[in-house]
């Protein structure tokens, strides 16, 4: 019997935010069994797993995407697109540090980032000023915003050796580990699927001989 799959149990196996955002399909390699992103509402309970946005923030832009179903569903198209570009640049730095990173990717991925960061700000605070994203109940592509924050911190942070994409499914993560040998996003799924399928290889091919 297949695993019931939702937000509830997907795991956050990235190591950042905009890694557990482009992983909330069930896999980029291979057959992609579950879309976890299914509607908006959907959209927020990922925003609520992760601890993004404040509560009364998701309540008001899910009471929004709900008045108007067409302009919800219209972003929801609009982030899944970014969340794919988001994969594919990750996935080059992954490979090589974007070398051989196609210019499409590097373009949509910038003008993303230029789109998102441009609601970036420095607010006064007690112990002194610290950059916020703005507040927008009724801007739907508000939780892309964090996102791709997140996306700037990991790129200019961390050591890009350490970004990784999963061996098995597709998953992007960081490679928090000493020697950084992580080839799997999760070494009990994933890591346990890969030996299981070398081993089965094995065992035929030894048949065949």
């Amino acid at each position: 019997m297949s695993k019931e799959r939702s937000i509830a149990t997907l795991a956050l196996d990235g190591g950042a935010l905009c890694f557990h955002f482009i992983n909330t399909v069930n896999a980029w390699r291979g057959p992609n069994l579950y879309e976890y992103l299914g509607n908006y509402e959907e959209l927020i309970e990922w925003c609520r797993k992760v601890d993004i946005l404040d509560e009364a923030q998701r309540t008001a832009l899910l009471q929004y995407a709900t008045a108007d179903e067409t302009a919800a569903a219209a972003a929801l198209q609009k982030l899944k697109r970014i969340r794919e570009t988001l994969y594919h640049f990750f996935s080059g730095i992954a490979e090589n540090d974007g070398i051989t990173l196609s210019s499409s990717v590097l373009e949509k991925f910038n003008k993303a980032l230029a789109s998102a960061l441009s609601h970036l700000q420095f607010e006064r605070t007690a112990t002194g000023v610290k950059a916020t994203l703005q507040r927008d109940d009724t801007d739907l592509m508000a939780p892309l915003w964090t996102v791709m924050k997140s996306a700037y911190d990991v790129l200019t942070n961390e050591e890009h050796v350490r970004i990784k994409e999963c061996e098995t499914c597709g998953w992007i993560f960081l490679d928090h580990t000493k020697n950084n040998k992580k080839r799997w996003c999760s070494p009990l799924t994933c890591g346990t699927t890969d030996k299981s399928k070398r081993y089965y290889q094995k065992k035929k091919e030894k048949a065949e001989e």
